[in-house]
């Protein structure tokens, strides 16, 4: 299009040249580029003894097209992949530690706990036998660790580790009364999920029972007589925490 005072033989016009006006978004920038433009076509019309070469071209673009930095906002997306766990099947187990003392249940102040006590003769039959429920775990883990949940055999409870109102950090073992431990929630489950290993190469090796939800935190029994089965700490070398495993009927 032709500006307002521009003839129709103007130098500009015969070249070729027209501009295009368009609503500008940002005002002070686009007033820029049209003063740049109106400078360059009033040039055209002065230079008639010069020819418009590519230089003079760019020159006007690098006026016209400013470079300016694209704002780049980063976003840090955070994923927390669960370790769920897939029930596979339970086994029945006579668990004793190393010193061949059993788990019996007492109740103690209205509570069922654990307790570890050698067994003879008719006092046998007090044993807890153990359900231990095996799991996958997702994503799969291919360590020497595995997943149990750990109940009483015909009582539906189950060993679990949760924090202490004292200490949040110094987990306590408790039982709980579970209906059907394969309708734990995976939110929920990792008290109840125990990291079996096995301290040796043979058969006959002890395991022990790390919890899940507190790495680091062993099932244990103490070396007297008639003791709460209870958590510890890997480092505490008073406690027994390697057990022998029979599989039973």
């Amino acid at each position: 299009m032709h500006w307002h005072s521009c003839s129709s033989k103007c130098e500009a016009c015969t070249l070729g040249f027209g501009l295009q006006i368009t609503q500008p978004k940002e005002p002070l920038k686009a007033f820029k580029k049209a003063v740049v433009l109106v400078v360059a076509v009033e040039k055209l019309k002065q230079g008639t003894g010069k020819c418009f070469l590519d230089m003079d071209l760019l020159s006007l673009l690098d006026n016209i097209f400013v470079e300016e930095d694209i704002p780049i906002s980063q976003c840090t997306e955070t994923t927390t992949i669960a370790s769920l766990f897939r029930y596979q099947g339970s086994t029945m187990y006579r668990i004793k530690d190393t010193a061949s003392k059993c788990f019996v249940m007492q109740q103690l102040q209205g509570n069922a706990h654990l307790v570890a006590l050698q067994l003879q003769g008719q006092n046998i039959q007090r044993e807890e036998k153990i359900s231990m429920a095996f799991y996958a775990q997702q994503p799969f883990n291919g360590g020497p660790k595995r997943p149990v949940a750990l109940g009483l055999a015909g009582r539906n409870m189950y060993m679990s580790c949760r924090p202490t109102e004292e200490d949040p950090q110094k987990p306590k073992l408790h039982l709980e009364e579970i209906g059907n431990i394969k309708g734990i929630n995976n939110q929920d489950l990792p008290r109840f999920i125990f990291m079996k290993s096995q301290n040796g190469l043979k058969e006959s090796s002890p395991h022990s029972f790390e919890s899940a939800a507190f790495p680091g935190w062993y099932i244990s029994t103490s070396q007297k007589e008639n003791e709460l089965v209870q958590m510890i700490f890997e480092s505490n070398q008073k406690n027994i925490k390697e057990f022998n495993l029979f599989q039973s009927s």
